[in-house]
């Protein structure tokens, strides 16, 4: 049994997650596929189990909790970045909620998107392009920009702006996530104590639940 601040954890390592992989995609022009599905998969998670299972596993998402573990650390230009990022992300969340216009949008979207993956797959180029352009619609709804860093290179790929852009959106459902759980702007700022000590927890978790899988095969 996960409690509040386990809950809000796992939310914001899936913004963590997205966020994190965007930065390699920009930057490098590779992504952690298995990290991606699991950010791809969470948007398609409407009536989930519990929070945990948005993304399948906790082992799924241990590049999230690991960079959140870092971010909670002693502060660098790049913590400083991803803490920007962050609020960006849930001042857009927040925004969206409030729009039914916005929401219709979405709720849309991605059931369309759904179906493709059922035919197609999660991470198929049809899927990733719908997903990108839902994204691009809603940012465009409220004039909304996303600053990224990164390399001309590979930003100027389609396929990886669609990649980033599906990552954007599958932030933005973590973001809805950490509000269900009781998240809040204040409580990330000022709740740094509770969530360290959950950080720990899920990683300990995520340990122990990969040693045992590996001792069972």
């Amino acid at each position: 049994m996960q409690n509040k601040y386990d809950n809000i954890t796992i939310a914001l390592a899936g913004i963590v997650q997205a966020i994190s992989l965007v930065r390699e995609l920009a930057q490098t022009g590779k992504i952690n596929e298995d990290a991606f599905q699991a950010s791809v998969q969470s948007i398609f998670a409407t009536h989930p189990e519990n929070t945990a299972h948005v993304y399948g596993d906790l082992m799924h998402l241990q590049l999230g909790l690991e960079q959140l573990a870092q971010l909670f650390s002693p502060k660098s230009a790049t913590s400083r970045l991803m803490i920007r990022q962050i609020l960006s992300v849930l001042r857009l969340q927040k925004k969206i909620s409030r729009s039914s216009k916005a929401i219709d949008l979405l709720t849309q979207r991605v059931q369309q998107a759904k179906k493709q993956a059922e035919y197609f797959s999660m991470t198929h180029t049809n899927v990733l392009a719908n997903l990108g352009d839902t994204y691009l619609n809603l940012i465009n709804t409220f004039h909304f920009r996303f600053f990224i860093m990164g390399n001309q290179r590979f930003l100027g790929i389609r396929e990886n702006v669609d990649k980033i852009r599906t990552l954007l959106l599958a932030a933005i459902r973590a973001a809805v996530l950490w509000r269900q759980n009781g998240g809040s702007r204040l409580q990330f700022i000022f709740s740094s104590k509770q969530i360290k000590a959950s950080i720990e927890k899920l990683l300990t978790q995520m340990k122990e639940q990969q040693r045992n899988s590996y001792v069972s095969s």
